[in-house]
């Protein structure tokens, strides 16, 4: 399998980037049967190498542990009923940490449909316009940091089980409904899956890493991805100057945001009438490079609801003027690759 950061995308064109192109390393990630497993799906349909964030999401089950999960589905037990297999499996299925009152879905905070949730707990700064993009331009970056509790991927034949329902999740993760984070925290992930889509919006919830790949590929019309993501979180918080703007040649989008459920999971879409952008960031004084963030401007609003926070952050109206966001680290853009 290959790999090419957002930068060698922006400097090269796209068959010289073949040429150029590293192996994966996954040192230091789990070698697990059901993660190899994952990793093989990956690499016979993404050209570009798995970011650390989806690799740290991979299953560290084996199979006689994933065989040992299908029984439990088989016979209507739940999951977290076994404290000891949920942590081995690296699932959420209870979250009592005392530090955390609140789980922040990272769709909530940065992603562009969100409709019910008050605009005193987004960033402000999570929305802009276009103009932004002017080099020199100062610009107050959010938190681009993981706000989500570590989880795993279940493996695809346990994950296509599962129905994404309140009732079915809290009969196999009751111990999820009886916390107030992750209760509140599945509740909004599936007030984004349920939602009616916007217009031009395809859209779906994922349940494991091959169903998003395969969602990607089907909206997208293309048998091979590359998938993007923001380089690091380096300067969350911090006001920077814009340097360096490219947009990318990108004429469908799907953005993925991870959402929280008890395993990792994610809310993907693709919406009609986007720009993808990758900005480099640079320091105030020094002009010293920080990080390259990846940008989506929503050019058209128009059938996007009168309350979306972006409005009033914006202090604009549907169909006045587009809507950007900065992706964090823990989204994933997924594009073609430019043959078809």
């Amino acid at each position: 399998m290959a790999a090419y950061s957002i930068t060698s995308f922006l400097i090269f064109p796209f068959f010289l980037l073949v040429l150029a192109l590293t192996p994966l390393s996954i040192s230091g990630f789990p070698h697990s049967s059901s993660a190899s497993n994952q990793l093989d799906f990956w690499s016979k349909n993404v050209l570009t190498n798995m970011p650390d964030t989806v690799l740290s999401k991979l299953s560290p089950l084996s199979k006689h542990d994933s065989d040992y999960l299908s029984s439990l589905l088989v016979s209507k037990k739940s999951i977290s009923s076994d404290a000891k297999f949920c942590s081995k499996a690296n699932l959420a299925c209870s979250f009592a940490s005392k530090g955390l009152q609140k789980i922040k879905n990272g769709y909530n905070e940065y992603g562009a449909i969100s409709t019910s949730h008050a605009s005193e707990e987004v960033d402000p700064n999570s929305f802009f316009m276009l103009s932004k993009f002017e080099k020199g331009n100062k610009v107050h970056l959010p938190n681009l940091n993981d706000q989500i509790p570590p989880r795993s991927f279940l493996p695809y034949e346990i994950a296509s089980k599962i129905s994404i329902s309140p009732n079915d999740l809290q009969n196999m993760f009751p111990a999820s409904f009886t916390s107030p984070a992750t209760k509140e925290a599945i509740q909004t992930t599936l007030l984004y899956c349920s939602a009616p889509t916007l217009k031009g919006e395809i859209k779906s919830c994922p349940k494991s890493l091959e169903e998003m790949i395969e969602f990607s590929k089907n909206v997208l019309g293309e048998k091979e991805l590359v998938a993007l993501t923001s380089k690091s979180t380096k300067g969350s918080g911090k006001e920077l100057l814009i340097g360096n703007v490219k947009e990318l040649d990108a004429k469908k989008v799907v953005s993925c945001h991870e959402v929280f459920l008890p395993f990792a999971a994610y809310f993907c879409h693709l919406l009609s009438s986007t720009r993808l952008y990758a900005v480099d960031l640079v320091e105030l004084e020094t002009r010293a490079p920080v990080n390259t963030v990846l940008a989506i401007c929503h050019m058209d609003t128009s059938s996007w609801p009168a309350n979306h926070v972006a409005f009033k952050i914006l202090k604009s109206s549907p169909g006045k003027a587009e809507a950007c966001h900065w992706f964090t680290q823990i989204d994933l853009v997924w594009i073609g690759n430019g043959k078809n």
